[in-house]
């Protein structure tokens, strides 16, 4: 997963460095229609767990371990024209499955806690357009800001676990790079999008309590666009 997100960065970082941004704008640039988006790909992240042994005295290396598999993630977003950029929001719904294994035994934990974290989220990103020789909404998109984040955990516990508490909801900073190079006849695009975020705590347990630092939220999806006409 991360060596794919890894080579999907490097290509859009090729097309950001080869790009020629165009001063020229088209006579009715000034009067974009709202742009809809379909997006759809894979993720990996969710819960960030404490791996900073040193919040417990005398505790095992391995008395708490978290490991995360790949996820899947869908979407629908609008580009509202801003001057000549635009504000990007919609809603996305993104899943991430979770294990946590606990070899603790001196005070009482050993078993696992399967997690699956079922988020809805709102993006308010400024979404700011390049490569637009061609095309007036820029074929190359660079956006950052708010992800608010709704979130649903599914929980299977096997062995002599801590309790746990969950936040519903959530937010944090998210940035993102999207790119829709293909047009068909017909007016629409294709592309594809590479997304990070970091944000506030969903889940809360003995490993994990909000004095500590690393405890929070956060991932990173690809995946591929399709522009409606």
């Amino acid at each position: 997963m991360q060596k794919i997100i890894i080579v999907l960065a490097s290509i859009l970082l090729a097309l950001i460095l080869g790009c020629t941004s165009s001063s020229k704008t088209t006579a009715g640039s000034d009067k974009r229609p709202l742009r809809f988006r379909a997006q759809a790909g894979l993720n990996s992240g969710g819960i960030v767990e404490n791996t900073n042994k040193k919040d417990f005295a005398n505790a095992p290396v391995d008395a708490f371990t978290g490991a995360t598999k790949p996820g899947y993630n869908v979407g629908t977003h609008v580009l509202i024209p801003v001057w000549k950029h635009a504000l990007e929001t919609g809603i996305d719904y993104m899943i991430n499955n979770q294990t946590f294994t606990y070899k603790h035994p001196e005070i009482g934990y050993m078993g696992e806690r399967t997690i699956s974290t079922s988020q809805f989220m709102i993006p308010f990103m400024a979404s700011f357009s390049m490569c637009k020789k061609n095309n007036p909404e820029g074929n190359l998109q660079l956006k950052f800001g708010y992800v608010a984040q709704y979130n649903i955990l599914s929980v299977s516990d096997q062995g002599l676990l801590p309790d746990y508490s969950v936040n519903h909801f959530s937010g944090g900073l998210g940035f993102g790079i999207s790119a829709t190079p293909w047009k068909f006849k017909n007016g629409t695009r294709m592309g594809f999008y590479l997304d990070l975020y970091r944000g506030t705590q969903i889940y809360k347990d003995f490993y994990n309590q909000s004095s500590f630092k690393m405890p929070g939220s956060s991932y990173g999806k690809f995946g591929i666009i399709y522009q409606f006409k």
